[in-house]
């Protein structure tokens, strides 16, 4: 009993004579940084751009942008501090942003090193800008209303929490990528309206940025990596199916050929299954139920033919637009939608390396079949 109350008091001996070896620092001392751009120059060294937090000793909170060059990113952080009267930390770094020129040549010595780095969050969202990260961000500072380091964040995480994008963090990057099988994908920002605005998903092979497919088209990938729920969705069908429906007056009125429709996803998930592993077919079932919500044109979506036909031509619409961007990824040879993963499932062993599957991938097929219902609906014209 003697000896274990001498080994506890040593303990906390010893744990205050380190404590008093650390030099304390107020928070008035930091800059936190909140976002962070990640940019190649011209000798292949690091910019980063880096948006912080400052909080005064009336603990009002400022923020400021700050830049800084290096061969690594710790390297740039270091430049960025000396320009700076208080100490840089990561510790709360939600948003970092590659510019396209870095994506293009690879992120995995990026986001690698920062999963390894206890202070940076494995939950912090990524991006790629359409140009450099310190165009998004310095634009952003002129254009926003906001702190544009909050800015950037809320704007990504409503578009998650609205099903609009995919959720990607640092930590959903690196799973999907030391996953053989599939590839990485990332909001892109743009710089090309007043404020950054999502503009497109960007597209990868392993780490490398090959190209992107139009901010449409997220839900379609959003579709295969979770259950979507009350996701807006606007289609455009096509007027002729639908015109005997109309009003008469209605019908001699209107000469326009298409239609638009405005609907809320009440739920809407994927199954995908391998039919042939020796052809590389597959079969991706999608199921979508929704609400019409808005309509353009006078159609009474009550009767029952008429949900009828409007659930058949937005099965072929769906499957035409699948069909479309799995030719697209398929011509970039990117896998976001996982069929490599499938494959390596079904093949005997269960090993696949990403060099064969994308031998592979742009020589499957897949029958996509598309169950469109439309539960009820709201106030529609």
């Amino acid at each position: 009993m003697r000896n274990s109350l001498r080994l506890i008091v040593l303990f906390v001996l010893l744990v205050a004579s380190l404590t008093g070896c650390v030099q304390p620092k107020s928070i008035e001392d930091l800059g936190i940084i909140n976002t962070r751009g990640v940019d190649l120059l011209a000798d292949n060294k690091i910019e980063t751009t880096l948006v912080i937090y400052k909080f005064d000793s009336q603990n009002q909170e400022l923020s400021a942008i700050v830049s800084g060059e290096g061969n690594t990113i710790k390297g740039a952080r270091k430049n960025a501090n000396y320009k700076t009267s208080f100490q840089l930390t990561p510790g709360q770094i939600r948003v970092e942003m590659f510019g396209k020129e870095v994506a293009e040549k690879g992120l995995l010595s990026f986001v690698d090193t920062q999963i390894r780095d206890a202070r940076v969050s494995d939950t912090m969202f990524l991006a790629v800008s359409d140009t450099t990260a310190k165009d998004v961000i310095t634009q952003g500072k002129e254009g926003a209303s906001v702190h544009i380091g909050k800015y950037l964040y809320e704007l990504i995480e409503q578009s998650i929490q609205d099903n609009i994008i995919p959720r990607v963090t640092l930590q959903d990057f690196l799973h999907i990528y030391y996953d053989k099988g599939k590839d990485p994908y990332l909001p892109i920002l743009s710089t090309k309206t007043e404020s950054p605005t999502l503009s497109a998903i960007a597209l990868f092979q392993d780490d490398k940025y090959v190209g992107q497919v139009p901010l449409r088209n997220a839900l379609l990938l959003n579709v295969f990596t979770k259950t979507i729920e009350n996701a807006t969705l606007e289609a455009q069908l096509p007027m002729e199916p639908f015109k005997q429906y109309m009003k008469k007056s209605k019908q001699d009125e209107s000469d326009d050929e298409k239609f638009y429709i405005l609907m809320k996803v009440l739920k809407g998930n994927s199954k995908t299954k391998m039919t042939s592993q020796q052809n590389l077919k597959f079969k991706t079932e999608i199921t979508f139920n929704v609400m019409a919500q808005e309509i353009s044109e006078e159609i009474d979506l009550k009767n029952p033919k008429v949900k009828k036909r409007f659930e058949k031509e937005m099965e072929k619409d769906f499957k035409q637009q699948f069909e479309q961007l799995l030719k697209q990824l398929q011509e970039l040879n990117s896998d976001p939608l996982g069929y490599g993963t499938i494959y390596r499932v079904n093949k005997p062993g269960g090993k696949l390396t990403d060099e064969e599957w994308h031998n592979k991938f742009p020589d499957i097929s897949v029958d996509f079949k598309i169950d469109f219902t439309l539960n009820r609906h709201g106030t529609t014209p």
